[in-house]
């Protein structure tokens, strides 16, 4: 199965990069609806989204399933299906789809999305008011993209709740990205191969390049064109930390791997866009 690293979100002339492919992003969301919701909750929502920018990097598409059911403590004479037997928890499915919705960046670093949203119960229309809904999607330092909330707004609120719904988002994805090193090739490989940060140092990883022959040999150093030379701490280490001491802008790296018969491979080049 292919891995592929990310493209990320940069401003550039208060304009969003462009990116040549859709870049996709997935995940889980895992919380609970409030207590107030309709039929009276709070209701377990659980399941996959996935989130993929289009062509037009300020658009995007975002889908969610998301099973809806009531746990043990929250079952009561008031919300008990009275089709369902007694160990019914009235469990249903809702889609929810957003389509060529609105992305702008977030001062944490993280972007999000906002337009109409769809919503289906069961397969059919869901018998709620029209929505809007917000997704954000943010994260850290070590993992620029790690956290995702949902917030609807209008008539979806009377079943899910005016509330931030949280999950949890998986490796993001950039289509026509490099694949990971074939085991019993020299093949250097580095997270992240594309980031834009607020943090005034990034740590590169390495470690996942791959050896044909013996121990391997690193070095990070910058790639021929980049205009914006960093510091770099241990370059010749799997794991090197770049510090941004020539302000904002981007940064253009690489690394070098070294097997012991002295095959060499140089990773595509590591662009790294600093915005403080």
């Amino acid at each position: 199965m292919k891995f592929k690293t990310w493209w990320m979100l940069a401003i550039a002339t208060s304009a969003l990069a462009q990116t040549p492919a859709p870049t996709q992003f997935s995940g889980v969301i895992n919380d609970y609806s409030p207590s107030t919701s309709m039929p009276m909750g709070p209701w377990e929502m659980r399941g996959p989204w996935t989130l993929t920018l289009n062509q037009d990097p300020s658009k995007a598409d975002f889908t969610a399933t998301l099973t809806m059911e009531l746990s043990d403590y929250t079952r009561n004479a008031s919300n008990i299906d009275s089709t369902s037997p007694t160990t019914g928890r009235m469990q249903h499915t809702h889609h929810i789809a957003i389509v060529a919705g609105s992305i702008k960046q977030l001062d944490s670093g993280g972007f999000e999305l906002s337009g109409p949203v769809t919503i289906t119960k069961d397969g059919s229309p869901a018998p709620l008011a029209a929505s809007t809904l917000t997704v954000d999607i943010t994260g850290g330092k070590s993992v620029g993209f790690s956290n995702i909330t949902l917030q609807f707004l209008g008539g979806a609120t009377v079943h899910f709740g005016p509330q931030l719904i949280h999950g949890v988002v998986s490796s993001p994805i950039t289509a026509g990205a490099a694949a990971p090193p074939t085991p019993g090739t020299t093949t250097a490989f580095v997270t992240p191969s594309t980031l834009t940060t607020s943090a005034a140092s990034v740590v590169l990883d390495g470690s996942g390049s791959t050896s044909a022959s013996g121990k391997l040999q690193y070095l990070f150093e910058v790639a021929q064109g980049g205009k914006l030379p960093a510091i770099l701490q241990s370059p010749d280490n799997p794991k090197a930390t770049v510090d941004f001491v020539n302000g904002a802008g981007t940064y253009l790296l690489q690394l070098v791997v070294t097997d012991a018969t002295g095959k060499t491979s140089t990773s595509p080049v590591i662009t790294l866009n600093y915005q403080p």
